[in-house]
């Protein structure tokens, strides 16, 4: 099991990451079609409606409303409860007051 210093490492080489990094000569048919191939092949077993966040991630940042939709999908996954996001201190914050120790 990855440890928490070696997880960035790992996140930096993912599909994902790649793509956002890539020409958007490669990037914007790649993320269209993992949209559109996860909406037509919805009801096959490995395909899926997992393709279409997918897609729509890579081609956030090559495509503003595909960045706006893709942030305001986001928000409304945590605020329903699909979403769980793990806080974490700053380096430099210091806590609020009131927040450290017990009730």
């Amino acid at each position: 099991m990855a440890t928490d210093k070696e997880q960035p490492a790992n996140r930096k080489n993912g599909l994902i990451a790649r793509m956002r990094g890539a020409p958007p000569q490669v990037a914007v048919p790649v993320g269209v079609g993992l949209i559109i191939g996860g909406t037509l092949l919805s009801p096959l077993p490995v395909f899926g409606m997992w393709m279409a966040p997918v897609g729509l991630a890579i081609l956030a940042p090559h495509w503003r409303p595909a960045g706006r939709l893709s942030r305001r999908l986001l928000r409304w996954s945590i605020k329903n409860g699909f979403v769980r996001v793990k806080r974490t201190q700053r380096k430099g914050k210091a806590e609020p007051p009131g927040t450290e120790g017990g009730a």
